[in-house]
């Protein structure tokens, strides 16, 4: 009889030892985990990893076979630049999210199995509530160990509706990121253009200066044989030496700007900063000033409906509607219906596999307090988004006028430096006829050439801040540099593609829409005169800190403090 007992017992002394041993270990993994120091990344590791890295980012691109022209850095920035690449990633993920989110609206469809055991029988006695004695003997309805399984569906129509208006919302947030992949791509696009210009015609005018350098260092070195051999006076001689440096540095920071220029656009086309390319340069007969198609009233209703700033606006207002509909939703009774498919091994049971449905509500009461609040903040929230999004559109308006003015400023800066150097050209003709004859010094002939030197370096300059100030308008008023369909995504499709878009930017073929009411622009409104009053100050508010678009674009005011010397 006692060697039955402990045949009996043996399952559940095992069973008893692999718990203890599960909690043991249980225990022991939770101290290790509290035991966990910090590891900084090693020396090595920082190097695989850059190596790493660095061949990523430049990896699988077309090689540079040809002199880079304007369209093909444009093309080059759209399809390599990193900032570029983030911002395509962050429209996929939120596009991945709004998949996510839709199919949170689904029912829940889960399935479960599990296994229990016990050492010992899961028995039970039942006793009289009135004589508190014993009305059973100790008996069991369930085996000592079993497996489970079940396949449940449900559905809680509350949590439909947040899903729902969540759905949305992720929507919007996709068709957001869409627009801040536009405001990168015309951010791009502006700097691209901007430091092409600076280093193309820098590139175009680096022989000149070269050659120039040439003969001022020349002239240099003969001053000072001149100075050892006491030929001058002393004060004439450092005079005339002085004349030379102070070319010589004019025309060796002429030189250096033709690097700076090439690493910063080599930045923008993703390409090693170091590398040796050359530009396309342009000719004297194609330095022609560009004309904007379209007038101030037309940019700023472009203004209005293109700028990726407004639109992305719009879409937040459309979120705070949405955030107050979900906050309201959430107050409401919460209704789960529910249907599954279930399974027991336990052999008392009559059933083992049996199905059920049903119904539970629920409702969190103290919720309706709430509910003045979460409508005040719902309405506070809508305000906020509608006050942004008129804020942005005034700085739009501020920014298309800035932009038009600005061009209008350059191109006149642009004429005057084109005729100063028409007028240096006929003085250069006439220095070399006088220095042929003898007629002039050396050091008057240097002088002359480093002014022509200068004046055309400040035309260039000019120039390249009136394609800079043309790019801002275009980016200002919302005008894609890029068709909305691309036929292929290789570099010379991009780059035929940016052509074609720039021809027909430049010749007006954009449709402007029409307001049904006219608005009271900038460049419609014309303000009365007033008397003046004297008003308290305020505080400087700078409207362009919102928008990011036009931060990065340099109109270098250093431009025109240059053309002005």
């Amino acid at each position: 009889m006692s060697r039955i007992t402990q045949e009996q017992r043996l399952p559940g002394l095992v069973l008893r030892k692999t718990v203890l041993c599960l909690t043991i270990g249980c225990i022991i993994a939770g101290l290790s985990a509290c035991a966990v120091k910090p590891e900084p990344v090693s020396l090595d590791q920082q190097l695989a990893q850059a190596s790493a890295d660095r061949s990523k980012m430049f990896d699988r691109q077309e090689p540079l076979s040809r002199p880079v022209s304007l369209n093909e850095a444009m093309a080059r920035a759209v399809k390599y630049n990193l900032q570029q690449r983030l911002g395509l990633m962050e429209q996929a993920m939120e596009e991945g999210l709004l998949d996510t989110q839709n199919l949170s609206m689904l029912p829940q469809l889960a399935a479960r199995a599990g296994w229990r055991g016990r050492d010992n029988v899961a028995g039970s006695s039942s006793e009289s509530v009135r004589t508190r004695t014993q009305s059973l003997e100790p008996s069991t309805s369930s085996d000592r160990s079993g497996h489970t399984a079940d396949l449940q569906l449900s559905w809680n129509v509350l949590d439909f509706g947040i899903s729902y208006f969540g759905a949305k919302v992720q929507a919007n947030k996709s068709l957001a990121a869409e627009e801040r992949r536009r405001r990168v791509i015309a951010d791009i696009i502006q700097q691209v253009r901007t430091a092409y210009w600076d280093a193309a015609t820098a590139q175009r005018l680096k022989p000149q200066v070269q050659s120039t350098l040439v003969q001022a260092r020349a002239a240099l070195d003969q001053a000072r044989v001149t100075e050892r051999e006491r030929l001058l006076t002393p004060i004439d001689s450092l005079r005339y030496q002085k004349s030379l440096v102070e070319m010589i540095r004019q025309l060796e920071v002429l030189d250096g700007e033709l690097a700076l220029a090439k690493a910063r656009l080599a930045g923008l086309m993703n390409i090693p900063p170091a590398s040796q390319y050359t530009l396309a340069v342009p000719d004297d007969a194609s330095m022609t000033a560009p004309a904007v198609a379209y007038s101030l009233d037309d940019l700023e209703t472009l203004a209005m409906t293109q700028r990726p700033e407004i639109r992305e606006e719009t879409y937040q207002a459309r979120n705070a509607v949405l955030e107050t509909r979900m906050a309201m939703l959430k107050l409401l009774p919460g209704v789960n219906l529910f249907a599954g498919l279930n399974r027991d091994s336990n052999s008392y049971l009559v059933n083992e596999q049996w199905a059920d449905a049903g119904m539970q509500i629920s409702w969190n009461l103290m919720s309706v307090l709430s509910y003045s609040s979460i409508k005040k903040t719902g309405e506070n929230r809508e305000a906020v988004a509608e006050l942004r999004r008129q804020a942005v559109r005034m700085a739009v308006l501020t920014q298309v006028n800035v932009a038009w003015q600005q061009y209008q400023r350059a191109h006149q800066l642009f004429e005057r430096s084109n005729e100063l150097q028409r007028l240096q050209d006929g003085i250069l003709a006439q220095s070399e006829s006088a220095y042929s004859s003898q007629a002039q010094s050396l050091l008057e002939k240097v002088r002359i050439e480093t002014e022509t030197v200068l004046a055309k370096r400040t035309r260039d300059r000019s120039f390249a801040e009136l394609q800079a100030t043309y790019g801002a308008i275009q980016q200002a008023a919302g005008l894609d540099p890029l068709p909305q369909r691309l036929a292929g995504e290789s570099i010379a499709e991009l780059t035929q593609a940016i052509a074609r878009n720039a021809v027909d930017l430049a010749s007006g073929q954009v449709h402007i829409p029409r307001f049904e009411t006219p608005l009271n622009t900038a460049a419609q409104s014309r303000p009365a005169p007033v008397s003046p009053v004297a008003i308290a100050p305020i505080a400087r508010v700078d409207m362009f800190d919102s928008l990011g678009s036009l931060q990065g674009v340099e109109l270098k005011e250093q431009g025109s403090t240059t053309n002005a010397r």
